[in-house]
């Protein structure tokens, strides 16, 4: 059986906030390592959603948070993944943990579905991210360094996708999400709901999920490479096509110094100050990402025409300065804009009790050490390698085969909690979007805006009431489940509706499809 706890509210409820209701709200961890860029156990997590023999709609995640009064996902770290739940109705909130936890042990998929995820929603996904200048800019790096502290990109690139196989999501997922490597915690006024939700567990367990003949022994290497514990500094060689696309030279210098994690927020507070002071020079940055040896990187890039002696000088100087500031260790708070408040103390409390090789998230000041900066700047092991960048390419996803869905089957949440589905539940417009449904609002006449591989429609308010029936039927999410685009959903903007889709590789047919759906629940 897989650890449960209940955490209080912290802070606990406010009980003059009137009848707002504070939400229940559940955290499954898992110790996911990622050794290496190919990004499994990124898929691993995907594939959670895909259905399973207690849940088997693949659209049961979509049509559950469009709506349903709750709200889940996950999300993928170095070292865990986390996925959430958070919901005011008791009795929901428990079918949705029930719903979580049925998929992340499934290790039963048909080959399209792993297809559609793999090669359509996933290679969307990191398209989008690596489109970004600045998170292109850290990867290339990242890619480029091989010393032994050196990052492993637990979320993938979009090159490396096709790469990961069937069984090997498979394997992963026998090797970690087992039952002793799973940690619930939940929280919420009802202090016996670890016992609710662990009863609840034990129901779908009785009845195991099936398991994938096509599934052999897992060939993942577990064992993560034991290196010093001393920071190292790195210069790495990286392509200047990552930073300026005029730059004409072949070559550019990275210095990197690693140090403990718990020097993070005060780094953070004079990275500003430090990167205007080197701007001349190159450019400094911190990689606040912790390794899997409780680091995190100070990077400065150089300017490309910079020679030995130059990278040497600004070595020096920049090693000086930080030293010369007030950097202190201080304990680590988990952050990730993307969860919410709640799921992020809940993961917090996780890594400060319940996380294995986590002593860098310590609970109080006295735990994280007394050697300072200088200590680490210092770089008593020091590697030097040389590696040029491949010219980027721009990754198309391949959708080419169609998951065998059975689209007959229904959205089991949403059908046993049918009195709780409204258009009051819909989410609001990702941010993404926003400039487009403004647009859109500008001119209904012309309902369907779209730029790059994103688009929204406008749904005229006498076509609501047929959503809801639309929503839940499989063949809405089609382009989704197909692995035709990163997202797709029905969202609020300014109290208008819209159909939505990001990384839409047919978006040349939306317009028209999005018509035809509306047309033929009418």
């Amino acid at each position: 059986m897989i650890s449960i706890r209940y955490v209080p509210s912290i802070p606990p409820p406010d009980i003059n906030a009137g009848n707002a209701e504070s939400p229940l709200t559940g955290v499954f961890a898992v110790n996911t390592p990622a050794h290496d860029h190919s990004g499994v156990s990124h898929l691993a997590e995907h594939m959670c959603f895909r259905g399973s023999a207690h849940f088997p709609a693949d659209h049961e995640l979509f049509v559950a948070n469009a709506l349903l009064p709750l709200s889940i996902n996950a999300s993928t770290h170095a070292g865990y993944t986390y996925f959430y739940v958070q919901c005011t109705n008791k009795a929901l909130f428990i079918s949705a943990i029930q719903f979580i936890y049925s998929g992340m042990v499934n290790t039963h998929y048909s080959n399209g579905q792993f297809e559609a995820e793999r090669s359509g929603v996933l290679v969307s996904e990191l398209s989008l991210l690596e489109s970004n200048t600045d998170y292109a800019n850290n990867i290339a790096i990242r890619r480029n360094d091989t010393s032994p502290m050196a990052y492993k990109h637990a979320g993938g690139f979009s090159d490396l996708m096709q790469n990961i196989e069937f069984n090997d999501v498979i394997d992963y997922k026998r090797k970690w999400y087992k039952t002793n490597n799973i940690t619930l915690l939940v929280s919420g006024k009802d202090c016996g709901l670890a016992n609710v939700c662990r009863q609840a567990i034990a129901e779908v367990t009785d009845r195991p999920c099936g398991n994938s003949p096509q599934a052999k022994t897992a060939s993942t290497n577990a064992t993560l490479t034991e290196v010093q514990s001393s920071n190292l500094n790195t210069n790495t060689i990286i392509n200047p096509s990552a930073f300026s696309a005029h730059n004409e030279t072949s070559e550019r210098y990275v210095s990197t110094w690693w140090v403990p994690e718990h020097f993070t927020n005060d780094l953070l507070t004079f990275e500003p100050q430090i990167h205007t002071n080197f701007n001349q020079l190159g450019r400094f940055y911190i990689d606040c990402e912790v390794n899997h040896k409780g680091m995190i990187a100070i990077r400065f890039v150089h300017n490309a025409n910079a020679n030995h002696q130059m990278r040497v000088h600004t070595n020096e100087n920049l090693q000086s300065v930080l030293t010369r500031l007030t950097i202190k260790p201080k304990p680590s708070l988990f952050k990730d804009s993307k969860l919410p408040g709640g799921v992020q103390t809940l993961v917090m409390y996780y890594l400060q009790n319940n996380a294995p090789l986590h002593s860098r998230y310590p609970a109080s000041a006295s735990a994280v050490g007394t050697r300072s900066l200088a200590y680490y700047l210092a770089s008593p092991q020091k590697s030097s390698t040389i590696f040029h960048l491949n010219k980027e390419t721009n990754i198309s996803p391949n959708t080419s085969s169609t998951p065998d869905v059975n689209e007959r089957t229904s959205a089991t949440l949403a059908s046993n909690f049918s009195s709780l589905t409204s258009l009051d539940n819909l989410p609001p417009l990702p941010r993404l979007l926003h400039k487009l449904a403004a647009l859109a609002l500008q001119d209904l006449e012309q309902k369907f805006k779209h730029a790059d591989k994103h688009w929204v429609y406008y749904v005229d308010k006498p076509f609501h009431c047929h959503l809801k029936t639309m929503i839940t039927e499989a063949s809405f999410w089609r382009p989704r489940t197909n692995g035709d685009c990163y997202a797709l959903g029905v969202a609020r903007f300014n109290e208008h509706v819209f159909i939505y889709a990001a990384q839409d590789s047919q978006l040349s047919t939306r317009a028209c499809w999005c018509k035809s759906t509306l047309t033929s629940h009418t």
